[in-house]
């Protein structure tokens, strides 16, 4: 039987209930092996490793010092030719920033970025499987296997190596430095347990989380922006000057547009919803967030809009449960999205403010908008809202 939760407010109990295991990643060869499809000890220990990365120090140093070099090199070209489309632009600027933090080991050209950005489009079908609308399961399946080949054969093998060198010499030298990514984290805690193939998966899965979905949420949030700035142009100016606002826009977009619409689950014996319905062993539980992020209930009468002014009942945030709860919840929330922005806040110092917003920054300032004569065109072959093309322009450097 299929129980479905819809209400905002069951949504984060039925996250946390220890006894509902994903069920939403099925695809054979890849995700149910990663953090996101494991359940109980095993799932607690990844994550661990996962967490040992992702701390505060870690953010700021790759959204304030990393990323910049990231994102400039990548939107000077977009710039020169004074536009691009924004379905490729997005994933472009975010595989440099994600594929450092994974630990790949890269020369940093054009020709690398996009075949990195090419094996993560072959990766992005496997959390989208239990979503497809038409094409074949198969075909993705193979897709999605020669991708794994081609990560490992062409990033993954040299840059393990090098970095078990590495351990390998601090053993003998404390004093020896060793990368701040996921990749030497991984080798630290399992090299020797587990096998190459699944060290493989792991750090594939932490660059598609990280640039799949953050790309994604990228294109929304532009749309969103430009199509709020057509109806009030004076909006442009104060989302340049004031980063409270930027944030509030950005994670308007993120409660309507989550980056997983469903969390599956699977009952591992007889229980209870949080609204007391009976659930049997085996039963599968559809946690439906994007529902739940337009509870009329919580986000008001005009919930289905995008409205960055909202008032919202305490303890709600903007973006509603787009990151998730309990076990599963999205561990890198902070480098994607930031911390809460003061009130009268600047940009500067060592705010978290996200690489989200970094990135929208820097398309304001060089006036991006709508391509005049092209519309978007969103990909049809799948319940989740993503961008087939986006064209866009640049009117020219807006002044702060």
């Amino acid at each position: 039987m299929q129980h479905h939760v819809n209400a905002f407010a069951q949504v984060e109990p039925a996250l946390r209930l220890p006894d509902l295991k994903q069920a939403l990643y099925d695809d054979p060869i890849f995700l149910p092996t990663t953090v996101v499809g494991l359940h109980g000890d095993e799932h607690k220990e990844k994550r661990r490793v996962v967490q040992s990365l992702f701390t505060r120090e870690f953010f700021r140093q790759y959204q304030n010092r990393v990323f910049p070099k990231a994102l400039a090199e990548t939107l000077a070209p977009a710039v020169a030719a004074g536009g691009g489309d924004m379905s490729k632009f997005a994933y472009r600027v975010l595989v440099n920033l994600v594929a450092d933090a994974a630990g790949l080991d890269r020369d940093g050209s054009e020709a690398q970025t996009d075949h990195i950005q090419m094996i993560i489009g072959k990766l992005g079908k496997a959390p989208t499987i239990g979503q497809m609308l038409s094409g074949s399961r198969d075909a993705a399946v193979a897709e999605i296997a020669e991708a794994l080949e081609l990560f490992k054969t062409d990033y993954y093998l040299h840059s393990a190596a090098r970095r078990r060198e590495l351990i390998a010499r601090k053993r003998a030298d404390p004093s020896v430095e060793l990368p701040r990514d996921m990749l030497t984290c991984m080798l630290q805690a399992y090299d020797g347990s587990v096998d190459d193939d699944q060290l493989v998966r792991d750090t594939a899965f932490f660059i598609l989380a990280g640039a799949f979905t953050q790309a994604n949420a990228l294109q929304n949030t532009i749309w969103e922006i430009l199509t709020w700035c057509r109806s009030h142009p004076e909006a442009r100016a104060e989302l340049l000057t004031n980063p409270e606002l930027l944030q509030k826009f950005i994670w308007e977009s993120l409660r309507l547009h989550p980056a997983s619409p469903v969390a599956r689950r699977k009952a591992l014996c007889p229980m209870h919803l949080p609204d007391q319905t009976e659930v049997a062993e085996g039963d599968i539980v559809d946690i439906n967030i994007a529902t739940a992020n337009r509870d009329p209930s919580v986000f008001g009468p005009d919930a289905e809009a995008f409205n960055p002014d909202r008032e919202l009942p305490r303890r709600v945030q903007l973006y509603g449960m787009s990151f998730g709860a309990g076990m599963h919840a999205c561990v890198g929330r902070i480098l994607a999205a930031g911390m809460p922005v003061a009130i009268g806040a600047t940009d500067g110092g060592e705010t978290e403010y996200g690489t989200l917003y970094l990135v929208i920054h820097a398309l304001l300032t060089e006036g991006i908008d709508f391509h005049p004569t092209q519309a978007p065109t969103i990909d049809e072959s799948t319940t989740r809202k993503h961008f087939h093309s986006f064209p866009f322009i640049f009117r020219g450097k807006e002044i702060a």
